[in-house]
Formats: C-alpha cells, structure tokens, sequence
C-alpha cells in the first residue's frame, strides 16, 4: 500500500469502477458481437499484408530488377 501523508489526497482510479470498464449489455447483445466475429482484425492485417508486398515488389523491381544477372 502506498503511504498517505498530510499532503497527498485519495485518489480513486477510473478504472476501478464497473462502469467504465465493463460491458452493460444484454446476453443477447455479446453473443451478437461474439457472433459477428473479428473481421475488422482480419481487414487490418490484410491490408498490412498487402502493403508488405507491394513494398516488396516495389522493392524487387526498382533494386534487384535493373542489376540483372550478376554471372
């Protein structure tokens, strides 16, 4: 526990309240969440992908593609 002394004041965290961190809803809303699955994850990391590989391509063709064959 942290010591108290005359000049510090109690401070009470937002995050120990029940409202601010927990889900008010329905049985019936989570499952609908639950339900509709984590598809704006699966959008973020493709588009990440994406990216990674036009980098890549990009990458290829504008460095290794002049060179040409080093033998």
């Amino acid at each position: 526990m942290p010591s108290h002394d005359a000049t510090s004041r109690d401070h009470v965290s937002a995050s120990s309240l029940a409202e601010n961190v927990a889900f008010h809803g329905s049985p019936q809303e989570i499952e609908r969440i639950g339900d509709a699955g984590p598809s704006g994850a699966f959008a973020v990391a493709g588009l990440a992908v994406f990216v990674l590989l036009l980098l890549w391509i990009a990458f290829f063709f504008f460095v290794f593609a002049p060179r040409g064959s080093s033998g």
